[in-house]
């Protein structure tokens, strides 16, 4: 039987080093994080400048994001390997990425279509990402206490227990949102319709991955 494919991740040794790059990729991915909030605002303000600049902040951010992950994935090259605590490793990054791919894919739709935010749907926004930017920085709170000024991940850092109830309002306030959306859409054009659903889905899988890179730090200090 064919054994499944693994990535150099997938294999990393105890205990796993924190290096320059692994602390410039958790603050990149908190940068991205941060900027939600600011092209949200922008976007309720209808100031097309602005979510111009941030856009423009955002694809800079991530394109630095990939090449520090490329210099993460250049590290892990050679060493002797644990599988076990290499498996949360690697599906740590791949959450964090999809953050990443995330707020990109949020940002180029709100460059792309320029329709005014409708007024019945501002207060359901507001509170949707209001709850996708508090599970996101929780998330990168924690894997910067982890990846502090050690040399290796912190086992004796404080793995904040699961908080389903943050995960659940994130999930309820998307629903409030898609609901209401699709109750306008006879009033709004389809396009608009559209892009507004993708925003949904973009801060959705924002929470998500957040959220899923939280569960496995607390698998490499557990």
């Amino acid at each position: 039987m064919k054994k499944p494919e693994m990535n150099a991740f997938d294999m990393i040794s105890e205990p796993i080093l924190v290096t320059r790059e692994l602390r410039e990729y958790t603050g990149r991915v908190r940068r991205c994080v941060e900027l939600i909030q600011s092209l949200a605002d922008a976007l309720l303000a209808d100031d097309r400048a602005t979510i111009q600049t941030l856009h423009e902040q955002m694809s800079g951010t991530w394109h630095d994001l990939n090449e520090t992950r490329l210099a993460l994935y250049g590290q892990v090259k050679g060493m002797r390997f644990h599988v076990a605590s290499g498996d949360a490793f690697s599906r740590y990054m791949t959450c964090q990425d999809r953050v990443a791919d995330s707020v990109q894919g949020l940002a180029d739709l709100l460059v792309l279509r320029g329709t005014p935010f409708p007024v019945e749907l501002r207060d359901d926004f507001r509170a949707l990402v209001a709850e996708v930017v508090n599970i996101s920085r929780r998330t990168m709170s924690l894997a910067e206490e982890l990846f502090s000024d050690a040399e290796t991940v912190r086992t004796d850092a404080d793995a904040t227990p699961e908080n389903t109830d943050c995960r659940d309002r994130v999930r309820q306030r998307q629903m409030e949102f898609g609901q209401r959306l699709y109750g306008l859409e006879k009033q709004l054009d389809p396009v608009t319709v559209m892009v507004l659903d993708k925003c949904r889905a973009a801060l959705h899988e924002v929470a998500d991955n957040a959220e899923g890179a939280a569960q496995h730090l607390r698998l490499m200090v557990n």
